[in-house]
């Protein structure tokens, strides 16, 4: 049976949705801007390498002898907010999704309903189980996705340390005990203390294929949670 799980919830199992026929899944529309340029032939395409959001949409029913109440009980769920979505043929990846629109739930005879989705989603897919990896010595980091991931860095360890990704330096300073570098949220911090001010260089990314990883300075061990992306 297909079907979808929205903010922890089954959509057949907790609400015995049948979704009527599998969605398309477009993809995503890249942010290009076109300029006409006087005494140029074609025009100037400028690309800032970043994506719109897709609307993914749902033709979906259900049987139940009180079609009112269960549709109140869809609507509340699917107007919780944003989260994860995950569909049943691929559940090793997710979606962050919410849905904006009207739903309008209609009464097909006396015990059946049926409705329509538009899931507003974020361009990317996401691993559903990002397995955390940790180096205690400089090696490589492999991304097998389609997409320059963002990680969530933790160093562990004091002083300065210089964190090399590829060609890019992170410069570290005054570090007690340990330092996160979260480049999903652009901020470097530990526990609730900011230490944006301790870090010197851009947020990293781990690009498609091969990354080397290496450091210098007093450094236990480094873990890391990559949040691998499909486009």
């Amino acid at each position: 049976m297909y079907s979808f799980n929205f903010l922890g919830k089954d959509s057949y199992e907790d609400f015995g949705i049948v979704v009527e026929k599998r969605p398309i899944i477009p993809k995503p529309a890249r942010n290009v801007q076109y300029f006409e340029v006087e005494g140029r032939s074609g025009s100037l395409r400028v690309d800032d390498e970043t994506y719109k959001d897709i609307i993914i949409p749902l033709s979906c029913g259900f049987k139940d002898d009180d079609v009112a109440t269960k549709a109140d009980m869809i609507k509340s769920w699917l107007d919780s907010g944003e989260g994860k979505l995950i569909f049943s043929n691929q559940v090793d990846r997710y979606y962050i999704a919410h849905v904006v629109e009207q739903i309008d739930i209609t009464q097909e005879w006396k015990v059946f309903g049926q409705f329509s989705i538009n899931f507003r989603c974020k361009p990317f897919k996401y691993a559903v189980n990002n397995d955390l990896v940790t180096m205690t010595a400089p090696g490589t980091i492999i991304n097998q996705g389609t997409q320059a991931s963002l990680p969530v860095i933790k160093i562990y360890g004091t002083g300065t340390i210089n964190l090399y990704i590829n060609s890019e330096t992170i410069r570290l300073s005054n570090i007690a005990d340990y330092i996160v570098i979260d480049s999903v949220l652009m901020d470097a911090y530990r526990d609730t203390q900011l230490m944006n001010a301790n870090m010197l260089g851009d947020f990293p990314k781990l690009e498609t294929g091969v990354n080397d990883l290496s450091w210098d300075g007093t450094v236990t061990k480094v873990e890391i949670t990559p949040n691998w992306m499909w486009l």
